[in-house]
């Protein structure tokens, strides 16, 4: 049985139909996520608990009982999400509590019928963008046999659902976090509005950007999922023709011959299928450094609120480089913290007011995947094209468009106003279905099981 080429929602009518059972399904991911234990991409394996639930799954599809349209799927979780019995590790060696409960997330996937599979690995507490993590182990881009960069935080979710270990995983996003590593591996990510998905029970990076969001290789898994986990009704949003990009002239940061020449051909592409491409008027007071430094310094200065006694515990095993991007917060007043807040509405009405209700096609990374250096500087102006939507709370899409001439995948993003979730999920699964576009599974992971 292979059903890597299925999406979630495929492998689930297959198991409504009494083809296979969910066991069956969930024993060929946990056997490809042993096959491709190279990847480092699982910081724990449920394997006897997820099999076990999906004993229980099948025998309420049996009864006549399906939770959801995702009855039965499996799905793997972002290591900074409690588990009930299983510790929160967030990417670190010194987090060892064994969580008591669930976080509301995962008590909803549960309730959807979801297999909980396991956990994914990330950089650590969530603080970079390269995927880098030195102490537990950096997961591999699959699509390269060489070490380079998976995108961070949620590296490990990218790579396993890039790889076909899992039809779908939850990622975070505070900074880029979950569309960096979406564009890095060729596959869907999603970061709504803030609080649009469950996040209690998350271990914090900063609470005021924090979101969690999924990701997949199928658009419609996405567009079906974030409804249920949203409770919004997106089949009443009309999706759009028309869209802004950004003009060439208003990049942050120079992207790469290569990836300028996939923008370009892409914007074609859009209107050879009848998409209206507008350039957008970027607001005067719209500098997308200064947002990139706004995002940052909130980041900064609530991880110091949340882990700034561990860092500064000089005897706690930490990468030094989060050590300092923690205690960085400590250095930023509460006047200024309160004042990049307050300013905030301020930035997302002038975003707003530019976009009319329709929603803006942007660049994800500047340049593909890179060997990551002991500084872990090479992302620094990844931030500047990714960090501005967090700080504006813009629901950010994240989705595959071309690659690079020796394979290496690429993704733009498709963002909105604060609230307008739906209308960028309608308008990326219009994108994709008019492009016939899916992400394969990297072709590495493909002979390897």
């Amino acid at each position: 049985m292979n059903i890597m080429n299925l999406s979630a929602l495929e492998i689930a009518q297959k198991i409504a139909n009494k083809e296979i059972t969910s066991v069956d399904v969930v024993q060929f991911y946990i056997d490809r996520i042993h096959a491709l234990s190279h990847l480092n991409s699982i910081s724990e394996l449920f394997e006897t608990e997820a099999l076990e639930q999906a004993r229980q799954k099948d025998l309420q599809m049996e009864s006549g009982i399906c939770l959801s349209p995702f009855h039965g799927i499996p799905i793997l979780l972002k290591d900074n999400l409690d588990v009930k019995g299983h510790i929160t590790h967030a990417g670190t060696v010194y987090l060892n509590d064994i969580a008591q409960q669930s976080c509301e997330l995962v008590l909803q996937l549960e309730c959807l019928g979801f297999v909980i599979l396991g956990k994914t690995k990330m950089t650590e507490l969530a603080f970079g963008l390269s995927g880098q993590n030195p102490m537990q182990g950096t997961p591999m881009n699959p699509w390269s046999a060489q070490q380079l960069s998976p995108g961070g935080s949620s590296s490990g979710s990218a790579v396993a659902v890039a790889a076909g270990l899992s039809p779908l995983a939850i990622g975070g996003d505070t900074g880029g976090s979950i569309r960096t590593p979406a564009a890095l591996n060729g596959i869907f990510g999603f970061k709504p509005s803030s609080h649009k998905i469950a996040d209690q029970g998350a271990v914090p990076l900063s609470a005021s950007l924090d979101t969690l969001g999924p990701f997949s290789r199928f658009a419609e898994d996405i567009t079906v999922l974030y409804q249920l986990l949203s409770a919004s009704s997106c089949e009443s949003e009309q999706e759009t023709d028309v869209i802004y990009y950004l003009d060439e002239a208003s990049f942050p940061f120079p992207l790469e011959a290569q990836i300028l020449a996939i923008w370009r051909n892409f914007l074609h592409r859009l209107e050879v299928q009848g998409f209206k491409l507008l350039p957008w008027a970027v607001p005067k007071s719209f500098d997308f450094q200064d947002l990139s430094d706004r995002t940052s310094d909130i980041i900064a200065y609530e991880s110091y609120l949340y882990h700034g006694e561990k860092a500064e515990d000089l005897q706690a095993t930490m990468w030094e480089l989060v050590r300092q991007r923690v205690l960085r917060g400590k250095e930023i007043s509460q006047r200024d913290y309160e004042t990049l807040i307050q300013e905030r509405e301020k930035f997302q009405l002038l975003f707003k007011q530019s976009l009319h209700g329709r929603s803006l096609l942007f660049p994800v990374s500047p340049f593909f995947a890179l060997v990551s250096s002991q500084e872990d500087t090479e992302f620094t102006h990844v931030g500047e094209y990714t960090r501005p939507f967090n700080y504006l709370d813009a629901p950010s899409y994240a989705f595959p468009v071309g690659s690079s001439q020796v394979g290496l995948p690429m993704g733009l993003q498709l963002v909105s106003h604060q609230g307008n979730d739906c209308a960028v999920v309608n308008t990326v699964q219009k994108i994709a279905q008019s492009m016939t576009i899916q992400a394969p599974v990297a072709p590495l992971c493909i002979h390897e099981v």
